[in-house]
């Protein structure tokens, strides 16, 4: 999906007033007033320069550039309010400043009410039809998060009833017939109780950091993080759990600031390199990356295992993936800490991929913006 261009609007200059009794239709926000006037500036100094170029002084290409400046105004503001006026406006303008005599207003001019009626429709069709287009990206947006939160919640079931499972049948066992087991079969079930409950704990962290998040590109509040703070975080959490594997971290020379919720951030770094340790099968060591890019700062984790199946690639981060077989820990394998880890890079404005590397082992890329960007769609 093509990117839109956005503009960091201070917060103050967004905050949207709506007129009375005027519902969604008539909003004032200072960024849509700043908008239409550019844009009626513009259209005027265009008009003025074209008619100094004009030795005819044919001033028939007014009109229609004005009802361009009307429609512009209406697909990027919100509402109709400065689309109607800047209607209105043009119309006085088209008057005053490009119909003989110049610099009066003559109500009286054949055509005058036929033109104030066009730009008044169009301006209002526009609007109407900028409105709908926009209320229909919104609710596709809505649609799609809600059905990757369903899928998130349908996987994080999965995964609470499962570990659950395990500790009610150990604990039984225990209860039951504590006096027939032997030594080593109750140290069995004791480890795996504990395991049980370790993973029990990972799916309520992810949990969290999925209730810290309200929809995509909204909720997060990002501050400027060094973003190898937030790597020495993420390994150092992850080394506590997996002690038999390196993990090589790669900084550029400058410290890098992101916007980001660290402990979001550190929750997705932590579960690529948790999902590399328990599906790499071969993996000794992981290497994190981090580098610039343009206006994006990159983030790499790689391992040296056996890489991802091309037929899981597609549905890696949609929380849709189902068991492999012949895996041991096929019960848990669900892939919900990667579609957490995608809900979370999304909602700070960035995108993650996966692929496989050449020389073997898989390869996770985050890319973030460098700057805040704008949370609200306009």
């Amino acid at each position: 999906m093509k990117k839109r261009l956005k503009i960091p609007w201070p917060e103050q200059w967004r905050r949207q007033t709506r007129l009375p009794a005027s519902g969604n239709n008539l909003i004032y926000t200072p960024k849509d007033f700043i908008i239409s006037f550019t844009l009626y500036i513009v259209t005027v100094i265009a008009c003025m320069l074209l008619r100094c170029l004009d030795e005819t002084e044919d001033t028939s290409y007014v009109a229609m550039l004005f009802l361009t400046d009307v429609f512009f105004t209406a697909v990027l503001t919100d509402g109709y309010l400065f689309s109607i006026l800047c209607a209105v406006l043009g119309v006085f303008s088209v008057d005053y400043i490009f119909t003989e005599p110049y610099w009066h207003i003559s109500f009286t001019l054949a055509g005058f009410p036929l033109t104030f009626l066009v730009m008044m429709t169009i301006s209002i069709l526009a609007g109407a039809l900028a409105s709908r287009a926009k209320q229909m990206e919104a609710t596709q947006r809505q649609m799609i998060r809600e059905k990757m939160r369903g899928n998130l919640l349908r996987g994080m079931g999965h995964d609470i009833r499962t570990p659950l499972t395990g500790i009610i049948g150990a604990t039984d066992v225990l209860l039951k017939q504590d006096e027939t087991l032997t030594p080593q079969q109750r140290r069995e079930l004791l480890q795996s109780i504990n395991e049980e409950a370790k993973w029990l704990m990972r799916v309520s962290e992810n949990l969290l950091s999925i209730t810290r998040i309200d929809g995509e590109n909204a909720g997060v509040k990002k501050t400027p993080e060094l973003v190898e703070e937030i790597i020495e975080g993420a390994v150092s959490k992850f080394l506590r759990h997996y002690q038999g594997i390196a993990v090589q971290v790669h900084l550029p020379e400058e410290p890098m600031l992101v916007p980001m919720d660290p402990l979001l951030m550190q929750q997705v770094l932590f579960n690529l390199m948790e999902n590399a340790a328990r599906h790499g099968e071969t993996v000794k060591q992981i290497d994190i990356f981090l580098y610039q890019k343009e206006d994006k700062a990159i983030l790499e984790v790689a391992d040296d295992g056996v890489g991802i199946a091309h037929s899981r690639l597609e549905h890696l981060f949609d929380g849709t993936l189902h068991p492999e077989e012949g895996r041991e820990d096929a019960r848990r394998d669900m892939g919900i800490g990667l579609s957490v880890c995608r809900t979370i890079v999304v909602a700070h404005g960035g995108s993650i991929t996966a692929s496989n590397q050449k020389n073997g082992g898989a390869l996770f890329r985050i890319a973030l913006p460098m700057e805040k960007e704008e949370t609200h769609e306009n």
